[in-house]
């Protein structure tokens, strides 16, 4: 087999761009050699690191918790090798993450808090905000968004995605007719979340990349957990992400409607701005959450 440390530095790579193609133009090496890289890698644990086709490569979950073992492995190593007098203790310290309110109250702040018992020696910083962050601006070493990522600066991976549904609580439902299409929406009470910079209303995203944008609404607020708990209340539809009501639907407390109408889930993304050394303690929060959020 080829030297293993490099083996584990292709397959740290591969996991990171889920394309071969890509991790060889990155690394300065042939395809061919990503490929038997891998390939050698899962001969020696008796383990698939990727799930691969014709188009696309997705990492297994045995991947999954390898990564996190092979980047502590690489980041040990290449300490050793650190320029004399060059601080070693990279383990310690202060690592800032940002995340959106509700979605970082409920999803991310669970693991941070698994994190913190694993490393007490990385004090983590958690602020929550649904305006996207300039990381370098504010100091921020970690952001999770849901949605698109238009800042090229940033290193972005999406460990996931997240259906959006409309729905409704069953009592509202017993007084008023459900909708059919996306154009019986304008004679339904609305629940809707204002943009905060335009003062708009967000416009709702259904399949095949049409809109609906609501004009008049029965209760209006700038925040999810209270978008949700407006339509939990039967004070109308509303389109919200998985994460807040999932568990809702599961229970009955509400109803998803238009399903064939569905938008296509949007991805989950994880970024930071170390376009070239990243210190270890961030790199071990990083892949955490990486793991984790792709695990849901």
């Amino acid at each position: 087999m080829q030297n293993r440390q490099e083996a584990l530095r292709i397959f740290c790579c591969a996991a990171e761009e889920m394309n071969f193609k890509y991790t060889a133009v990155r690394l300065r090496i042939s395809p061919q050699k990503v490929t038997r890289a891998i390939k050698e890698l899962e001969s020696v644990l008796g383990e698939q690191l990727f799930h691969r086709n014709t188009r696309n490569v997705k990492i297994t979950d045995f991947g999954l918790g390898f990564l996190i073992q092979a980047k502590t492995a690489i980041a040990q190593l290449d300490s050793l090798f650190q320029e004399k007098g060059k601080d070693t203790n990279d383990i310690n310290g202060v690592v800032r993450i940002t995340a959106p309110h509700t979605f970082g109250s409920d999803v991310i702040m669970p693991l941070l808090v698994e994190f913190a018992r694993l490393h007490p020696a990385i004090t983590l910083e958690f602020h929550l905000s649904n305006i996207h962050s300039n990381l370098v601006d504010e100091k921020i070493d970690i952001g999770i968004r849901i949605g698109f990522i238009h800042d090229q600066t940033c290193i972005a991976r999406q460990p996931a995605t997240m259906p959006f549904y409309l729905v409704a609580s069953p009592e509202l439902l017993k007084k008023i007719a459900q909708p059919n299409t996306i154009d019986d929406l304008a004679h339904v009470p609305l629940v809707t979340l204002v943009n905060r910079k335009t003062g708009r209303y967000w416009p709702w995203e259904f399949s095949h990349k049409r809109y609906f944008y609501p004009k008049t609404t029965a209760f209006v607020t700038d925040t999810p957990d209270i978008e949700r708990k407006a339509v939990l209340a039967g004070l109308g539809f509303g389109q919200l992400a998985g994460y807040l009501v999932e568990k809702h639907i599961d229970s009955g407390e509400l109803i998803s409607v238009l399903h064939a109408d569905a938008p296509p889930p949007w991805p989950v993304n994880l970024y930071h701005t170390h376009q070239k050394s990243c210190p270890m303690r961030i790199r071990l929060v990083f892949d955490y959450l990486f793991q984790k959020l792709a695990q849901r």
